[in-house]
C-alpha cells in the first residue's frame, strides 16, 4: 500500500468518528399544569416554609435551654460543658 493509500485511509478514519449524541425529541410535548398539579407543588413547599418560619424561635429556645443546663450544672457542682450536658465520667455521688 503506498503512502497516498494509508493517508486516505487515515483521513477516512477521522470523518467517521461522529459524536452519538440522540436528537432532541420534539414530537412529545409536556403535560400542562394543571389545579391538582399545582396542588402537589404547594402541598411539597409547606414543610420547608413552616421549619423557615419557626427557625428563629427555635434557636432561641435552644439557646435558653443550654444556658438553663449549664446553670443547673453549676447548682450542681458538675463540670459545666457547653452543651450543658453531662458527661457520665464527671457526675459525682
Amino acid at each position: 500500500m503506498s503512502i497516498f493509500g494509508i493517508a486516505k485511509k487515515g483521513f477516512g478514519m477521522l470523518k467517521k468518528s461522529k459524536s452519538k449524541t440522540s436528537p432532541t425529541i420534539t414530537s412529545i410535548k409536556p403535560n400542562k399544569s394543571d389545579k391538582m398539579s399545582k396542588h402537589k407543588v404547594d402541598l411539597a413547599k409547606i414543610p420547608g416554609a413552616t421549619a423557615n418560619r419557626w427557625k428563629k424561635s427555635m434557636d432561641d429556645l435552644d439557646e435558653t435551654g443550654k444556658v438553663v443546663r449549664k446553670f443547673t450544672q453549676r447548682l450542681k457542682k458538675e463540670k459545666p460543658t457547653e452543651s450543658g450536658i453531662s458527661k457520665g465520667k464527671d457526675l459525682k455521688d
